[in-house]
């Protein structure tokens, strides 16, 4: 009788397991699995939008309100709008350089 180790074992179910998780993913885009996930992933990037514009704004406004306080000077209140207003472009581009990036095919 030959003593098969706990090691062998694991590996060879962890295998099979594999194998059978490629398997059911494959049917699982076939049945429409990725047009679910991608409009899922796609309302979590309107939200992310929504959540930074909103801060954004905040930002902005409480930048500007400083200003006309004088609790800053208009070139420091430039200046922070200006990284506020690139905060909210890097997130757009981004997204934008991941769709296209998305659309290349080989």
């Amino acid at each position: 009788m030959t003593h098969v180790s706990n090691n062998v074992v694991r590996k060879v179910v962890e295998s099979f397991l594999m194998v059978g998780l490629l398997l059911i993913s494959q049917m699982a885009m076939a049945q429409g699995f990725a047009n679910e996930a991608g409009s899922m992933i796609e309302s979590i990037r309107d939200g992310i939008y929504l959540v930074v514009g909103l801060l954004a704004c905040i930002a902005l406004l409480w930048c500007l309100f400083q200003g006309f306080a004088g609790r800053k000077t208009w070139g420091d209140v430039l200046e922070m709008s200006l990284w506020i207003f690139g905060a909210g472009a890097a997130i757009t581009a981004a997204t934008w350089i991941f769709t296209s990036g998305g659309s290349i095919s080989f």
